[in-house]
């Protein structure tokens, strides 16, 4: 299984070369996490008292710690917390990020043991859990799905007609919202799941290539995927649950879409990290909603050949799916779980406890 972290990451490097071709570059003020300039400091007074020293955050863990999550934008409060010092803050000295080639193959790599945390789709954490390998949420990413669904340019698919998608192909990611959200509403339009192909785009790369090159009808992206086909001009918007107005109308509230997670008898063995997760994703998920651009700067920097208002447009996005506080509540663990039973993705809903880090 290690060699598979290996191979993952590797690709990671020569997918972000394809979808990096399809743009172009642009400027951008320094990014988040770049040194500022040195400013020398004012001398000062000998009658003036000493500054006193910065306080030092208790070390809660100096173990190494690696989060693990694909490419998507989604996961760029986890990436921003580590990028930023959030989880030093906390007290947890040793945390880092590794790209996934795919959230199945984020999930397979926590399962292995190879992550101690990996960024997931809730109901990975219940079907892991059903599976005999229990996985709990410790933190939210998004309390709603980073949804939208694109089709080519020249179709003659109308803008949310979904029978139009009767006997056609659609790229999802599979296991996750880019696949149960088109499911859910051709389900609710009374189409026949099979009569609709759906074929694997496991990543943005594959999504945008898939959809360029007419292999398929429509994509259910994640972004960036479908704010760069857009904007390149090769897709145009089918359905965008990430809309605000498209999102009150269509889906239940409070929710819960994506999370941190992490096996469960590591939570239990390691409570004091778990808290302090929580509390540098929270700090990243704050920093973001006051200042969007740390999360622009931070994807324009990681992909500098991409057109930077593609970013922006895909965070502006991302910013109604984000969480607030990386609250998990009951309610919104009832209300996912009811959709995901009531259209047989879950088999069964677990209690609140098993699925989510209590403290206990």
């Amino acid at each position: 299984m290690r060699g598979l972290l290996r191979r993952t990451v590797v690709l990671v490097a020569l997918l972000g070369l394809v979808v990096t071709a399809c743009g172009t570059g642009s400027s951008s003020a320094p990014a988040a996490g770049q040194p500022a300039a040195t400013v020398a400091a004012p001398v000062a007074s000998a009658a003036a008292p000493a500054a006193a020293p910065a306080a030092t955050p208790a070390v809660v863990s100096d173990k190494k710690i690696t989060i693990g999550a694909s490419a998507s934008l989604t996961w760029l409060p986890l990436r921003i917390a580590v990028d930023r010092g959030f989880f030093k803050e906390a007290g947890l000295t040793n945390v880092g990020f590794t790209l996934i080639d795919s959230a199945p193959n984020a999930a397979s790599a926590l399962a292995a043991g190879e992550l101690e945390f990996a960024g997931l789709a809730f109901e990975r954490a219940v079907l892991a859990t059903i599976g005999g390998k229990p996985v709990q949420c410790v933190v939210s990413i998004q309390d709603t799905p980073p949804s939208s669904i694109i089709v080519p340019a020249k179709s003659d698919i109308k803008p949310g007609d979904w029978a139009a998608l009767k006997g056609k192909t659609i790229g999802v990611v599979q296991g996750g919202w880019s696949e149960i959200v088109p499911k859910y509403f051709l389900t609710k339009a009374g189409i026949d799941l099979n009569d609709v192909k759906f074929t694997s785009t496991p990543n943005t790369a594959a999504q945008i290539a898939a959809i360029k090159s007419g292999q398929v009808d429509a994509v259910s992206g994640i972004e960036p995927s479908q704010r760069q086909a857009i904007f390149e001009g090769f897709a145009k918007m089918f359905f965008d649950l990430e809309d605000p107005a498209v999102l009150k109308q269509s889906w239940p509230s409070p929710f819960q879409a994506t999370c941190l997670q992490v096996k469960t008898d590591y939570a239990k063995a390691n409570p004091a990290v778990m808290k302090a997760m929580q509390q540098g994703v929270a700090r990243a998920l704050k920093e973001i909603r006051a200042t969007p651009t740390i999360a622009v700067d931070f994807a324009a920097k990681d992909s500098p050949n991409t057109n930077r208002a593609i970013f922006q447009q895909s965070v502006n996005a991302l910013l109604n799916t984000w969480s607030q506080d990386g609250a998990l509540t009951e309610a919104a663990i009832a209300n996912v779980s009811k959709l995901l039973t009531d259209y047989k993705i879950l088999p069964k809903s677990l209690p609140y406890a098993d699925v989510v880090f209590t403290g206990k």
